[in-house]
């Protein structure tokens, strides 16, 4: 963007629209618009050099927004000399070397005519070499010699796009949109959709090489439509897609606790792991732990206060145990569950875990509860959110112990998404979808 002798760019993960006010006093107030998460870079120049501190380098977080995505294989099948049956093939493996030395594994499978076929994505033009293996060993004429043509290499750069769903679309319909990769060669096509709503995709292949993409978001904003084939982005992907119309009137309620990390447990301590389970009898619950070593033995379970309940057991190794709770023959939400004795070794947000009823349904104007268990994910800041139709009370009980109680009421019936994330040097979100009867 260019007004007077002042230039101005935004680079990043996404179109950025840019808008200039002069402020008439020496003065000009500049505001852009970024329609996806990631790092962006501002350049500002005046007579066409940058400014002081230009370019500047800049984090774009991506808060509420909803992700979905889907994967669609288009591989080259390629018949082997010599017959297979379908349990000689389960002792087999292969592999696939390319002119350039890239070797990658590929698919067995037994064709219609009983030969060995093999499937995979071509990744260039040439001479390739197919190894199979029976416990290591080559089976006879192994390895082979196939030749991949220029026509059946993927590329992205071929792969034809036509509809305008990816420049704008509606709310509560399917925007369509077309993908013709009939001159592309062979190789696996992924698509994902980010926006303010998690929007549902279908897929349609119309058999005639190309398919047709629908995809329904419910709430309007802009969304960022990443288009891959063959690991590579189609021409104009990212596409930046403005959706218009009502919204679907969510309400969201998020809390947020600072977690600590438990105190180390070693061999020999007595161990705890709570749960809170209201309404059951404790006579049928039952509790073991399988050490890392694979020694599985009974563990003692008991009723701590009304409803929580507690294992207990004293390790004799260190390691990673699990710990496995039934109801009646059956695992609670949540079992069997990760118990680390000594360091951590692979914190992060992916050890957190949640289990409980409210996580699977529940009744307008009661409380809906379930447990969240952070022992193993380490320190963090661990939030929570429910989305719906009716704005969510949310309780939250700290036992102290690497585990949480919490419980939320709702006044509406419907469906309530809700996540749960603890935010670690390793962060990522763990997300539930659950339904409110």
């Amino acid at each position: 963007m260019h007004k007077g002798g002042l230039s101005l760019a935004v680079e990043g993960p996404s179109k950025a629209e840019i808008s200039c006010h002069d402020n008439k006093d020496g003065t000009v107030s500049v505001s852009y618009l970024p329609t996806a998460p990631g790092e962006y870079k501002v350049s500002v120049k005046f007579a066409e050099k940058h400014i002081k501190g230009s370019p500047y380098s800049v984090k774009v977080t991506g808060e509420g927004r909803k992700r979905n995505q889907i994967s669609v294989g288009s591989q080259s099948e390629v018949s082997l000399p010599g017959k297979v049956s379908d349990s000689d093939i389960k002792s087999l493996n292969a592999s696939i070397q390319a002119p350039s030395g890239l070797e990658e594994p590929c698919f067995l499978k037994k064709l219609p005519n009983g030969h060995l076929g093999i499937s995979f994505t071509p990744r260039e033009v040439g001479e390739h070499l197919v190894s199979v293996k029976r416990m290591g060993t080559h089976i006879a004429n192994s390895p082979f010699k196939i030749t991949v043509g220029e026509k059946e290499v993927g590329d992205a750069s071929k792969v034809k796009i036509t509809g305008d769903a990816l420049k704008e679309g509606k709310t509560h319909q399917e925007n369509l949109f077309t993908i013709d990769t009939r001159d592309a060669g062979y190789g696996g096509l992924s698509l994902s959709i980010e926006g303010p709503s998690k929007a549902d995709i279908q897929c349609k292949d119309n058999e005639d090489g190309t398919l047709t993409i629908g995809y329904k978001p419910t709430e309007p904003g802009y969304y960022i439509v990443n288009l891959k084939f063959a690991d590579n982005h189609v021409p104009g992907s990212p596409f930046t897609a403005k959706v218009t119309g009502e919204g679907s009137n969510q309400q969201t309620e998020r809390i947020k606790r600072q977690r600590e990390a438990v105190p180390l447990t070693e061999v020999g301590s007595q161990c705890r792991l709570t749960f809170k389970l209201p309404g059951i009898s404790p006579f049928d619950l039952k509790a073991a732990v399988t050490s890392p070593g694979g020694v599985t033995e009974d563990a003692g379970v008991g009723e701590v206060e009304d409803g929580l309940y507690g294992v207990n057991f004293v390790p004799k190794e260190l390691g990673v145990h699990t710990v496995s709770v039934k109801y009646q023959e059956m695992h609670i939400p949540g079992s069997p569950f990760q118990f680390t004795v000594g360091p951590l070794k692979d914190g992060g947000a992916h050890r957190v875990h949640a289990g409980g009823p409210g996580l699977e349904r529940g009744e307008q104007n009661m409380p809906s509860e379930f447990n969240v268990w952070t022992r193993e994910a380490g320190a963090g800041s661990l939030a929570i959110s429910v989305e719906g139709p009716s704005k969510a009370e949310i309780d939250f009980k700290d036992r102290k112990d690497g585990s949480c109680y919490v419980s939320y009421i709702v006044s509406e019936p419907g469906e309530y998404p809700s996540s749960f994330f603890i935010v670690t040097e390793a962060s990522s979100p763990t997300k539930q979808l659950r339904e409110m009867s």
